[in-house]
Formats: structure tokens, sequence, C-alpha cells
């Protein structure tokens, strides 16, 4: 016989899966305090809110109390209260329920409603309230469209719209049964919901036990059933995948990531790691913060202090009996802290964050103290978060403190007991539970002045604080080859030693007292080379006919000079070296005086490097992917050239210069174009993380560089671009207003991984083999016929029935829903190919414009600037336009043309 399922059963569900069994299976153990306390101060609320209800009516509407669903149903009633429902699926009693104005002589149909005694209302909230409205459904046969939650001190009413609820509801319904059905325990996960549960205490041990990686408070649902399909499941296997990075140059300006898997590595081995130095701010006068509040009624009832003023240690504690006391406890917070001149207030969290800001907000005060107050707050959690890793599962106050000796009066204070305790002092007006209150709020402080002090301890040499430490740079890499690496001796004169077994070194030092022929090669290298290479070609230039200044005739000759350039000269056979001596004269014309140079001269003896020198050195570094030490090497080898490195910056600011309108040109052939692909990469440059875009169609490609992956400048970017947008899923990418294809290469691929790696998911498996089929006969069609909209706008109704059938179907596996929802989102995204012509279903356009990136920033190796890196992305974005249009990038550059549509006018231009 089939269990049905109740009210509690469902409201544990939501909140813990496992609760929800331990119950189910018959368990039972002695509710906490605060649990105690909820149900007491819900079930008086209940009352309070029956009565209001039934009073709304005015005693003229018929009602009923603690009824059958049945009876209420027979008479019609139009408000009833501690409705009971039981059939051979639900067994509950709700709240109170309503008839809705949809209702009809002969049918009426009812509305749930609820009764909640918090002051905000949350989705787990508006869940049950539809779980109320399902069981109502079944019963009446037709589902509610709406509920009203009654809530807050002040009993106010909201309308709740149930339909899209419902079909989540439905879902969990369903894996309840399931539960129910199989007997199968859910895996254990901790929670929020923890702190209240009576089976807290024994959950707790068995995950520590297990050492199940749930201990861990950062880690999300999510991401613990991520790295259980790794194969991870304990808190000290994670710890194991841990591997220390190198500092970036610049990592003192970068916000340092948080790494669960160090956390899990200072668990395991009881050590405290520093991967970066705490700042704490050094002033005389230090003020700890604490504050008490009800975050559900936006109440702050109690203030603490605690001011170390370098000689001595005072607390303070402002206490409110109720709202109108708040602004009475703000006024003497201002006043303490106005008698302060040089201080730092710390506190703990964003907590204290939200109370400056919205007591200022709501009472205000000195604008000058207000400022002063916050720009001189700091939040210690934000000096340890990614910086200091504790051997303790959560980053919370009283986890670091105790960790570091502190110890509270009550080891049984909390957040949430302090909350008992305010609504215990406020029933019974007894003072013990204030003094609770505000002995524990000052001990809060206490302990963030223990933190503190063992964080400035870690930034200073006097660190007095015994625990054991660990630097993250100290963390031995795992790299059983790492044999080429600096060696730390424990003796100097080692290190001297080791220092002559050096390769450079040995042979210039040592073989060369003993080999003649390597003292000769020894002092060949340390010889300069002088560039007295023969003249193939001697170019006198003409002297002019006229003063650039006055335009007189035959100015005569002021002074003769001559200048070597340094070049290449191209045969059918080869390739030499060209040396060019340019002889010229300097004039001065014999009506003005004017000294000057002729600009044909300036111009031929502009640079001491020949243009085609440049365009060979331009192709084996952007064309051929060399590096400039190699290409160096070539000049050397080859031509006999003993040229510095600093040719190259030279050579690609004066051809990036030169190719600048022709690469603006590039950009403005894509925009007005019908398709545009685009894909990002990153880049080092010089110890930052930059990135690079690639735009590209079938036969041009622009490259540009930004600072961040953000992508905001694209919207303007692409404001003019009326064709189709090809792209992967990045999110970013989804505000651009066009039509818009996504890469389904990128969904096939990471469908195949997911289902490679989770062999055992047949709804995954089920999910892959119906879009395979989809795909199959498309793209059987583009290889017989092309992209052509003719043929490929027939496959239409085949992705109708695809997407009707994933959205119809229910799926319990999660990777299966991920997809789906994925696929449902980019639903007119994934194929606007069928219904344009020449539109590919794919971004490998981009990603082979973005791996010819990749090549050369291999080559670069992280060493250029951002400047460097603009100059090659011009260049790159003319060599592989030429590759894509099939012509020579080493002949465009030796023609001296500045324009690729000029360029390839002459077909000769064109490889066969």
């Amino acid at each position: 016989m089939p269990v049905p399922i109740s009210d509690w059963l469902f409201g544990d569900y939501l909140k813990c899966k496992y609760k929800a069994f331990r119950k189910l299976s018959g368990e039972s153990r002695v509710k906490s305090d605060f649990e105690k306390y909820q149900d007491e101060n819900h079930a008086e609320y209940c009352q309070r809110a029956r009565v209001r209800l039934l009073i709304a009516g005015g005693g003229t509407t018929p009602h009923a109390v603690n009824s059958t669903f049945k009876e209420i149903k027979k008479q019609t009633i139009s408000v009833a209260v501690g409705i009971s429902i039981s059939n051979d699926k639900y067994s509950l009693i709700l709240n109170a329920a309503e008839l809705a104005s949809q209702s009809s002589p002969g049918k009426p149909l009812y509305n749930p409603i609820i009764f909640l005694p918090h002051q905000k209302i949350s989705k787990q909230h508006k869940l049950l309230l539809a779980f109320y409205g399902s069981a109502l459904g079944h019963e009446q046969k037709i589902e509610p469209a709406s509920g009203r939650i009654i809530f807050g001190d002040n009993l106010y009413s909201t309308k709740v719209q149930l339909t899209s609820l419902l079909k989540t509801v439905h879902k969990i319904e369903k894996e309840i049964t399931n539960m129910i059905d199989k007997q199968t325990a859910p895996p254990l996960r901790l929670n929020d919901h923890c702190k209240t549960c009576e089976f807290q205490d024994i959950c707790y041990v068995t995950a520590k036990e297990k050492d199940d990686l749930s201990l861990m408070k950062g880690l999300s649902v999510k991401e613990i059933d991520q790295l259980n399909k790794r194969g991870i499941f304990t808190v000290t296997q994670y710890s194991y995948t841990f591997r220390p990075r190198r500092a970036k140059k610049t990592a003192s300006r970068q916000i340092l990531k948080y790494h669960h898997s160090l956390n899990a590595l200072a668990i395991r081995t009881q050590t405290i790691y520093i991967a970066g130095k705490p700042e704490i701010p050094a002033v005389t006068t230090r003020v700890y913060l604490d504050v008490e509040g009800i975050p559900d009624e936006n109440f702050y009832y109690l203030i603490g202090l605690v001011i170390d003023d370098g000689k001595s240690v005072s607390s303070h504690s402002f206490w409110a009996n109720d709202k109108s006391g708040e602004n009475i406890i703000w006024g003497s917070f201002l006043e303490k802290m106005e008698a302060l001149k040089d201080f730092v207030l710390f506190h703990y969290g964003s907590y204290e964050t939200k109370f400056l800001k919205q007591m200022d907000g709501q009472y205000g005060g000195s604008s000058e103290l207000l400022e002063r107050i916050k720009s001189h707050s700091f939040n210690v959690l934000s000096a340890i978060y990614g910086h200091i890793y504790f051997p303790t599962y959560s980053n919370g106050l009283k986890s670091i403190a105790s960790l570091l000796g502190f110890k509270w009066t009550d080891h049984n204070a909390s957040g949430l007991m302090s909350l008992l305790w305010r609504q215990q002092c406020e029933a019974s007006g007894n003072d013990i539970f204030k003094q609770k209150l505000i002995t524990y709020n000052n001990e809060d402080c206490q302990a963030l002045r223990t933190i503190v002090n063992y964080l400035e301890g870690l930034s200073t040499t006097n660190n007095s604080v015994q625990y054991r430490t660990k630097h993250t740079d100290q963390i031995k890499r795992d790299k059983p080859y790492d044999i080429f690496r600096e060696n730390n001796f424990c003796f100097p004169d080692l290190e001297k030693i080791n220092r002559c077994a050096y390769f450079d070194y040995q042979r210039d030092k040592v073989y060369a007292r003993i080999s003649p022929l390597h003292r000769k090669s020894i002092t060949k290298k340390a010889h300069k080379f002088k560039r007295n290479h023969k003249v193939n070609q001697t170019i006198n230039l003409s002297r002019p006919k006229k003063c650039p200044q006055c335009n007189a005739m035959i100015p005569y000759r002021h002074a003769n000079y001559s200048k070597i350039v340094y070049d290449i000269k191209m045969h059918e056979s080869g390739i030499k070296r060209w040396v060019i001596k340019y002889i010229f004269s300097r004039f001065r014309c014999k009506k003005c005086s004017k000294a000057f140079v002729p600009t044909i001269y300036k111009e031929a003896t502009a640079s001491k490097y020949g243009q085609h020198l440049m365009a060979w050195v331009i192709y084996q570094h952007i064309g051929r992917l060399k590096s400039q030490h190699g290409i160096i090497e070539d000049l050397q080898e080859i031509f006999k050239y003993h040229f510095p490195m600093s040719i190259f910056g030279d050579f690609k600011t004066r051809a990036a210069s030169c190719y600048k309108s022709d690469y603006n040109e590039l950009w403005s052939a894509l925009l007005n174009g019908t398709l545009l692909h685009v894909d990002e990469t990153k880049v080092n440059v010089r110890g930052m993380t930059n990135y690079v875009w690639a735009f590209t169609n079938i036969d041009t490609v622009y490259y540009m560089h930004t600072n961040t992956r953000e992508g905001d400048f694209l919207k303007e970017k692409l404001s003019g671009f009326k064709g189709v947008f090809v792209s992967d899923f990045y999110t970013t990418y989804d505000s651009i207003s066009c039509v818009q294809q996504k890469c389904l290469i990128h969904l096939i691929r990471d469908m195949n991984e997911d289902i490679l790696r989770s062999p055992f998911d047949l709804e995954m498996k089920e999910l892959g083999k119906d879009f395979t089929a989809l795909l199959t006969p498309i793209i059987e069609t583009i290889d017989k016929y092309g992209l052509k909209k003719r043929h490929l706008h027939l496959h239409e109704r085949s992705v109708l029935r695809f997407f009707k059938k994933i959205e119809g179907r229910e799926y319990s596996s999660e990777l299966a829903k991920n997809f789906r929802r994925r696929m449902v989102k980019y639903r007119d995204k994934l194929f606007p190919f069928l219904f344009y012509d020449g539109i590919p279903w794919n971004n490998n356009n981009a990603e082979h414009a973005i791996k010819r990136f990749v090549f050369l920033r291999n080559v670069i190796n992280g060493q250029s600037t951002e400047e460097s890196i603009k100059e090659n992305l011009v260049l790159l974005s003319i060599c592989e336009t030429l590759r894509l249009r099939n012509a020579s990038f080493f002949n465009f550059l030796l023609s001296g043309d500045t324009d690729i549509d000029k360029f390839l006018e002459r077909k000769t231009n064109r490889l066969a």
C-alpha cells in the first residue's frame, strides 16, 4: 500500500532530504530548544491568523473550522480553517482555504492559504503553499491557479501564483515517492538547517566518520556532486588535489582566489596556510564592533564595542528594549565613536556593514563622522578569505577564534541561540537572558580581537603566537622530474662550488685554459662584430631644382653625406644580402639662405634597415611563427648580419603604423557582411591576464585586444552589424542584438564528455541519443547540398518535435535537467543556420583564427607589452586575411602596398 505524502514530510524534504528519510524511517530525537521555540511560535501565530481570517468575513461569510475537505466542498464553504485531507496520495492539515473566484455553482474550487510567523517569505514557503495547492487539486480535480500567505506580526497577506511552482512541486513529490518506494537513503549533506535540526549531533558524527565533503561549509551541493563524479568523496581525498601555483608578478593587485582544496589540506595537515600577506591597519586605537539583531524584522537591539587604545581595554554595550530604542542606541554609538580621534573599526563579515548603512539611512547623524566611521571600517574576514587558510571547516568567527584558543562562557552560544534568548527575554522580562546576550555579544568582540592580534602577528616579524604555519609557496610541487631548479645549500661554500660547475662558467673559465680551440671561440664570442659589409649598390640622389621654402631655382650644395642601408634582395633562385650606400647632399638656398635636405633623401634614408629586410623579419615572426632569438640567429647564419633584438620593436611599430588603415578596413568589411564569427582567449602581458578577441568570416580576420574578458564593448562595436552572429555559449554574447547561431560543436563536446563521465546516467544517454538522431540527417543534407536554406529548412519539423519531446519529459538526472535547461534557453539560437544561406552550424572559423594567435602567443611567451601585442594583432590580422584569400603575406609585405584589395586585383599576387 502506497504511503501518502504528509505536509511535515514535504517540509522536511525541502530543508534536508536526509532528515526526511530518517523521520520517514521512524527515527525521532529530542528537538532542540530553538526548534521547540519555532513550533510554539508557529502554533500561537496560526491561532491569531485563524481568528483574523474568520473575523475578516464579518460573521456573514459561511465558514468551517477543523473539517475535512469533502465536507467543506459539499457545503460550499467560503472560508475554512484547519482542513484535513487524507487519501492514497496526501495526508495533511491545511491552515486554511478560500473559495476561488472562478468557482461555479455545483463545482466549488478552493485556493490554499498558509500562515507564517516570519516577516519575509522565502522560496521554500512558496513551494509549501504550492504543495497544499497540489493536494487541493488532487481532491477537486483542478489545480488552483493561486494561493495566499498570511505572514508577519501585522498579519500581512500576499497572493502567490502557483502555476510554475506546481511543476516544481510535482517533481519533488515524485522524488519523495521514489524515496519511499525504494527505501534508499539520500546522500548525507550537512547544510544550514543542521543548526536547528534534532538530528544535528548524530549527522555531524556520521559526517565526521565518513570525512564527508559537506563538512566544508564553503562547498555547494553542485560542487560536491562534481567532485563525487571525479571519485572524490572525502575531505582527505580532496586535500590531495591542491596544486600550488606560482604567484604572478602583479598578484598583489589582484583578488586572491579561494581554494577549497587548500582548506582541505589545512584540515588534513592541521596547518595554517598563508597564501597572501594580511594587511592589518596600524593604528593605536582599535575598536571591535559586534551587533545583534533580528534579521527577519530588520531590527538591531544590541551594539557591542571593545575599545583598545594601547593602554587599556574597555567594553561598552548599548541595549534597545524595542524598535523605538534603536535610534537611542545608534546615537550612543555615534557619541562614543566621536570621542575617538584616530581609530580603526574592526568587524567580522558583512552584517555590520549593512547595519552601518541601514542606520545611516534611517537615523543619520553627522555626515563627517559617518564618513569617518565608514572609511575607517575594516572587515577582518576580507583579510582572511583567500589569504589565510585555517584548519577549520568554515571561516566563521567562532570556528577560527576557538582554534586560536578563545572560549565563550556558554559553549552553545550562537547567532540562532541569541534569537531564542531575545524571544525569552521579551516573553519573560527576565534580565538573565538580557545578560546572556550582552555577555555573548561582548565575547564576540573579544574573539574578534583575538583574531586581529593573530593576523597582526603574521604580518610582522615579531610573531609571538605559537601555531604551525606554512606559506603556500613552501608547499612542494608534485613534479617528479623537476631537476631544473635552484638549489638551496646549507653552506655558502657549497653554493660557490656548485656555481663553478655551471655550463658557461666551465667552458669560459676551465676548458679555455687547456684547449686553444675553446680559447679561440671565446675570443670570437667576446669580439664585437663590425658591420664592414661590402656595398652592393651605390645610389647618388639627384640635386633638387627648387628651394622648398621660396621656390628659388638651383640651390647650391652645402655639404655632402652618405648613409648605409642594410637590406636583402630577392632573386628567382634565392635571397642574398644587399647593402646600399646612399650619397646625398645638404643644400642651401642662395635667395633665402634656407639649409635643407630634400624630401626624397629623407624617405630613402629614413631607416638604416631596408623595406625587404623588414618584410622578411615580419614574415618570419608573424607568418612563420619564429621566435625573435631564432630570427636573429638566422640573420647571423644566413646573411652575416649581427643586429640587436631592438630591431623587432622598430620593425613592428613601422609595419603596424603602415597597415593601420588597412586593419580598420578589415573591420568595416566584417561589419558590413552577413556573417560574423567571434572567439576569445587569454594572453599574458607582463604578468597580467589580458584577452584577445578574433572576429572573422570566410575570408577576413580581425584581432583586437582588451584588458578584461568583460564584453561590454561588444554592443557598441557591433552596433551596425545586421547579419548572423556565430559564437560559443559565453553569456556575454547573449546581449548582442542580432540573429545568433550558437556553436553546436561546443554543445556536442560538452554532452559527450558528460556522458563519458557518467556512464550509468541512462537519461543523459537517452537525451544525447535523441540529439544525435536530430543532427545526423541535417549534417547529411549539408554534406550533399551545402549550407543552402532551400534544403536545410525542411528539417524544421524535426527540430520542433525534438524540443516538444524533451520539454514534455520529466528527468530525474541533474545532468539531463541541466542540458535540457541549456537547450531550451538557447532554443532560438541553436538552429538559425537552417533558415539562412551560407551560415555554418559551428564556430570553427573563429576557433581556427584563435588557434593561429595561440601559436604566436607561444612564441611571444608573455614578454610583450600591451602596445606590442596590439601591433602583433594588426599584422596577424593582415596575415590571416591574406591566407584566407589565398594570397602570400610575404609578397604583400615586399610589394609595399598598403591596400589588400588593390594588391589582390593583380592576378599574379594570388597563389596557384
